[in-house]
């Protein structure tokens, strides 16, 4: 190997490592900021409130940043945090019901369309204007991109408005559905399908929950939404009155005290 190759190998390797470095640092940092998680901030808080009691003639700035009622607005804010664990669950189950009513399992919405479509066809002939009619609303639903429900974390971000889009497909599919089962009831003894699953009252009975899943995935993430507005007031609250604590005891004690030293670095 030549001088000027092995000189050119070294140098891509120099740049593959420094490459490698800077990715690192930035995978580092990003995971850092990860890491403020709520959890670490109700444990910081707590650590300051632990702090400022031991510190002699600690004297509160604001009624609001008194330690009685930092402690108690602490509380407050750990208790709306674990209440939407509850709050993420209960969306998520009936997402998952909907999804199952609606596409994934065996008598679903859309693995019913094409049993109903032939039970009818086979009665009327493909022809008959009531054939046209549900065959249209079938195209529709099929025609709409398969709901998805977004994950708890994605319903609540007002940017993707994930949640509204994901609700109007599901609206328009079951209005489709229930205007297809409307038609089957109009057709009268013209509609008579030889496997019970496909009969007037099991249909009748999708239809009704199908709008209660609807129903219940609204409710929860209505729930899921109010619960995480509460955490982020609480949070903005919890944030201020530690940053007027901060500076109290900064201004009190001096900004080279122990006091200051042991509260300035745990972030909220």
């Amino acid at each position: 190997m030549s001088f000027f190759n092995f000189s050119l190998i070294t140098k891509h390797n120099i740049f593959n490592t420094q490459k490698m470095i800077l990715n690192a640092k930035t995978i580092s940092i990003m995971a850092s900021k990860a890491e403020i998680t709520f959890g670490t901030k109700v444990a910081n808080a707590e650590a300051i409130a632990t702090h400022v009691k031991s510190f002699n003639g600690f004297v509160p700035p604001t009624e609001s940043t008194s330690i009685v009622n930092y402690d108690a607005l602490i509380a407050s804010f750990k208790g709306e945090n674990n209440s939407i664990t509850s709050k993420k669950s209960a969306y998520s189950k009936a997402v998952d019901v909907r999804q199952q009513l609606f596409f994934k399992s065996p008598d679903s919405v859309t693995k019913l369309l094409s049993p109903v479509t032939s039970a009818v066809r086979a009665k009327l002939g493909k022809a008959a204007k009531p054939v046209a009619d549900i065959t249209a609303l079938v195209v529709k639903i099929r025609g709409e991109k398969k709901a998805k429900d977004p994950k708890a974390d994605e319903a609540v971000d007002k940017k993707k408005e994930a949640a509204s889009q994901s609700q109007r497909s599901f609206a328009s599919i079951t209005q489709h559905f229930t205007d297809i089962v409307t038609t089957l009831t109009d057709l009268g003894t013209n509609y008579a399908p030889a496997n019970n699953a496909h009969k007037l009252p099991v249909l009748n009975t999708k239809v009704a929950n199908i709008k209660k899943a609807n129903d219940d995935v609204t409710t929860t993430f209505g729930t899921l939404k109010t619960g995480f507005d509460t955490r982020a007031a609480l949070y903005a609250d919890l944030s201020d009155r530690t940053q007027r604590i901060k500076e109290q005891v900064k201004s009190q004690y001096g900004v080279s005290s122990t006091e200051y030293k042991l509260i300035k670095g745990l972030k909220v």
